[in-house]
């Protein structure tokens, strides 16, 4: 037996977390046996773990697992777990660590700010000396940091850590997070020199749609640093912490923005460590901002593929492009040999029109990075900003210049494991769920953004919502939730419950900066808070948490989201809707960008969609209510479970009484309203086949292609599959011509667009207003491909893959297709392949996991292994760890 993937809050070793509901998780692989049946989990204070200050044994202990002990901040622990299986074997797991945020849980440096003016970038400098006694009496070294907007921190001129864009994006009116580093290996004996370059970001600069893009500082106005450097050993102790000794210098960032990019001197960077006299200023005492200096919850953001260039074009419009064949989110890497004085200007942009550099798309945001030549050579990048790009525009610099130049494009995102994978006979379909993961990948920039690339980015709770599950099987997702939840639970606090439509909630900021009046919630006007499928992300995201990684803590945390919202749905019901169990007042998204009514040709009219949006708010209001209900019941909280779950029956009835006409029949005549109806059980059980039947006479006027917008593409194929129709739900995902998802694909798509037609048949775009090419709503198919292609999915029954209900479907429009999950016990893998008459179902169950069978029909001629069994012993049987093959006769 190995144990492997030892993490503490799904990281590895981490340093700088919160302490608060830290959970462990682990892997078993190579085993003897088939699970586990004692587990001990040790923490020590040693790496040898001889200190140890917490165990525990018990059959009970499993992945993830929440230990009840009290951690010290600033202190390093150790930790271990010890498993033996039902075979006798056993296995001692590798050390590891973690650590949380500071020592005495405040700073003791201050904060400080330049006394130039605010709108100059600052580098704040720091010199010290360590003499050769003190460094050998240092063991432990930590630089706890945070600075705003955005901040680079480096010791002796290299960089510390391998994070990007710190301190990251929260609502800095309640709290901001702040990074701890091991920077042992960047000091030196004499004299070290710590440097801080400090840009906008999103707390100062320019951000948000609202005026026109134009609107800045929403949540400070004035450049801060705050730091504490602790050097300590047997009884030594040595701390440089920020204060008014600091020097400010005027930064080699002429410019910085989320949106326009960034302007580098060169000629000023080489100076940065010994500028003297006049250059130099002291640094001020500031104010400290509003928002609670927390350890990280989230993620970090880290550098992850480097993409070489595909081709460098001469456009007709005669300028140098760079094609990287992949759009990303990041910025691009070059080595500059340049003439000094001389300006390297990248610009990015998504797509060609007419051969030539376009980015009309992006609206008010320039995306452009400026590099001003020193005449060294020098590796430039963007240092704070990210650009959503595949190709890259080049001026100054020769063709020969740019050849020479090693360009690189580098992907930017959270730091989090791929987990899912999926591979089809089809490569339209492989190049179709890479698109899905790569939007997820350039959308999960810290929040989980609605695209990357435009004067946007923001953290759309619908987009999130729609695409979490679908996200939780790429991805592992947890870690990255849960602090997008944290933010989105403040915003509940201030707005009784109702979620806003972005977290962070830039809209009632910009609103406010603008003295424009509070939103009335109940009238159906755009706004900032309260739509449902939006705000339903306050309990689904957390349900798709629970479902796919088992974490009960956490679920008990984010429990106050699912709470806030579903209060808020009721007082909207009970105070504006007249109470008759129906959400039919205020504003609401609706199937956002719907085909029914001519949505796409409709430009920015008729968004909502052609199903009646209080049919989506109504089934929404119901569904988040049962969820929570289901999690009330699972935290022991018996009132809340049943209050929410009688509730949620009302509300079916009322749906049902205001909308069913008769038997599997509703009164509204759309893809999505079945869609929805069939998924979330509006209908009864005994209706079921009716609907479906209803649902495939309107997929026919529609000659077998989708008609829906963000909400029915989501359940549209798993609807349909629900009803027995998995035909025509392959025959959505094969469709080549538009509107369907491989017409992007044939028009070269490389993530997912916002809308069915971002682009036109001869690859023009369909327009600038709103028309994002990566975009992951639309993406979620790829969680119909797992869960009902491959068959590997996760619901209340089955959770965290403790026990799988492997449920493939087969369509003899591809000759294989199989998918590969690692979830929270170990990887499942399933998949099945046509030969002729013959369907052959593979899959793969991991240690301390289970899983039934149930193919999409009955199959006859079935052998197990190469053992002849009946369907019934089939169906019945529960597999343990192991790779299973059935053969079975297939026929259409």
């Amino acid at each position: 037996m190995k144990i492997v993937d030892q993490k503490c809050n799904y990281q590895f070793n981490p340093i700088g977390i919160s302490l608060e509901d830290i959970v462990f998780t682990w892997k078993c692989v190579e085993t003897l046996g088939t699970k586990s049946v004692k587990t001990r989990f040790i923490i020590a204070e040693d790496d040898k773990i001889e200190k140890v200050i917490h165990q525990e044994e018990s059959s009970e202990i499993a992945s993830p697992y929440h230990p009840e002990f009290i951690c010290d901040a600033g202190k390093t622990y150790y930790w271990k777990v010890c498993v033996t299986d039902d075979a006798g074997d056993y296995c001692e797991s590798g050390v590891s660590s973690f650590e949380g945020g500071h020592p005495d849980g405040q700073f003791s440096g201050m904060w400080i700010t330049p006394k130039f003016s605010h709108e100059l970038h600052p580098v704040m400098r720091k010199v010290f000396s360590l003499t050769k006694d003190e460094l050998e009496k240092i063991k432990k070294t930590r630089l706890y940091i945070c600075g705003l907007g955005l901040y680079e921190a480096y010791i002796n001129g290299q960089k510390v850590g391998n994070d990007y864009l710190t301190p990251y994006f929260t609502d800095y009116r309640y709290w901001i997070q702040y990074q701890t580093y091991d920077i042992g290996k960047l000091l030196k004996e004499g004299e070290n020199t710590v440097t801080v370059y400090l840009a906008n970001g999103w707390y100062k600069g320019k951000f948000g749609y609202m005026a026109y893009g134009q609107m800045c500082e929403y949540y400070g106005d004035k450049f801060l640093l705050i730091a504490d450097m602790i050097l300590s050993g047997d009884g030594f102790e040595k701390r440089i912490c920020t204060d008014e000794s600091w020097d400010c210098l005027k930064s080699p960032v002429a410019s910085s923005g989320i949106y326009d990019g960034e302007v580098w001197d060169f000629r000023k960077q080489k100076n940065i460590l010994g500028a003297q006299g006049r250059e130099v200023s002291k640094a001020v005492a500031a104010k400290e901002p509003v928002g609670k200096l927390t350890p990280m919850i989230g993620t970090p953001l880290r550098a992850h593929e480097r993409i070489k260039p595909s081709e460098i074009l001469l456009t007709p419009a005669g300028e140098y492009v760079i094609d990287f064949g992949q759009e990303i989110s990041g910025w691009v890497e070059f080595t500059n040999e340049t003439e000094k004085d001389n300006r390297v200007v990248l610009e990015y942009g998504e797509v060609l029109q007419k051969g030539n550099f376009y980015r009309d798309n992006l609206r008010t945001a320039e995306a452009k990075y400026t590099y001003i030549s020193s005449g060294d050579k020098d590796r430039a990048r963007a240092h704070f900003t990210f650009f959503g790009f595949r190709y890259v525009k080049v001026s100054g610099m020769t063709l020969e210049e740019i050849k020479r130049a090693d360009f690189e494009a580098v992907a930017l995102y959270s730091d989090i494991a791929e987990t899912g994978f999926i591979e089809t006979s089809n490569e339209k379909i492989n190049r179709l769920i890479s698109n899905t993961k790569w939007s997820q990948k350039d959308n999960f920039v810290d929040i989980p953004t609605d695209c990357p690339q435009r004067d946007e980015r923001c953290g759309w709770t619908g987009d999130a919502q729609i695409f979490s599950g679908s996200a939780s099987y790429h991805m592992e997702t947890p870690s990255f939730f849960r602090k997008y939840l944290k933010d989105m639970l403040f915003e509940q606090g201030e707005k009784n419950g109702a979620v806003p439509y972005v977290v962070p909630d830039v809209l009632t900021i910009g609103r406010e900066k603008m003295a424009e009046p509070e939103h009335d919630l109940t009238e159906d006007k755009w706004g900032e808070a309260g739509s449902s499928v939006w705000g339903d992300a306050a309990v689904i995201i957390p349900w798709n948490m629970y479902l796919h990684y088992g974490n009960k803590v956490w679920l008990s945390e984010q429990y106050a989201n699912m709470k806030a919202w579903c209060d808020f749905m009721i007082h909207m019901e009970e105070e504006h809707c007249q109470g008759k169990r129906l959400w039919d007042c205020g504003f609401h998204f609706g199937d956002w960008l719907s085909l029914d009514v001519e949505g796409d040709a409709a430009g920015m009219d008729n968004l909502e969609g052609g199903t009646d949006k209080y049919f989506v708010s109504s089934v929404y209001y119901m569904t988040s209510l049962e969820i929570t209900s289901k999690a009330a019941a699972i935290l022991g909280k018996k009132e809340d479970a049943e209050k929410y779950h009688v509730r949620s029956l009302e509300v079916r009835k009322a749906i049902r009484d205001k909308y069913r006409t008769g038997n599997g029949t509703i009164s509204i005549n759309t893809q999505t309203a079945y869609a929805i109806a069939i998924w979330f059980d509006v209908f009864d059980e005994d209706e079921t086949e009716v609907a479906g039947n209803n649902l495939i006479e309107i997929l026919k006027k529609w000659k077998y292609h989708l008609a829906t917008g963000f909400v029915g593409t989501t359940f549209l194929c798993s609807a349909l599959t629900k009803t027995g129709h998995a035909k025509e739900a392959f025959t959505l995902l094969l469709n080549e011509d538009y509107p369907s998802w491989l017409y992007e694909v044939n028009l070269g798509a490389t993530t997912i667009w916002e809308r069915w037609n971002s682009l036109l048949p001869d690859g023009s775009i369909s327009g600038t207003e709103m028309n994002s090419l990566n975009h992951y709503a639309y993406g979620a198919i790829v969680e119909w491909i797992y869960t009902m292609v491959c068959g590997i999915s996760v619901d209340e029954d089955h959770v965290a893959g403790k026990k799988v209900c492997i449920t493939p479907h087969v369509d003899e429009r591809l000759s294989f297709a199989r998918a590969s999950v690692d979830m929270p016990v170990g990887k499942y893998e399933s998949g099945w392949e046509i030969n002729n008459d013959t369907v052959t179902y593979s899959f793969t169950v991991p240690f301390d996991g289970e899983a039934v069978f149930v193919p999409d029909k009955e199959i006859t001629d079935i052998t197990l292994n190469g053992d002849s069994i009946s369907f019934d012993e089939l169906v019945k049987r529960t597999f343990s760890k192991g790779n299973y093959e059935i053969k079975a006769s297939y026929r259409q």
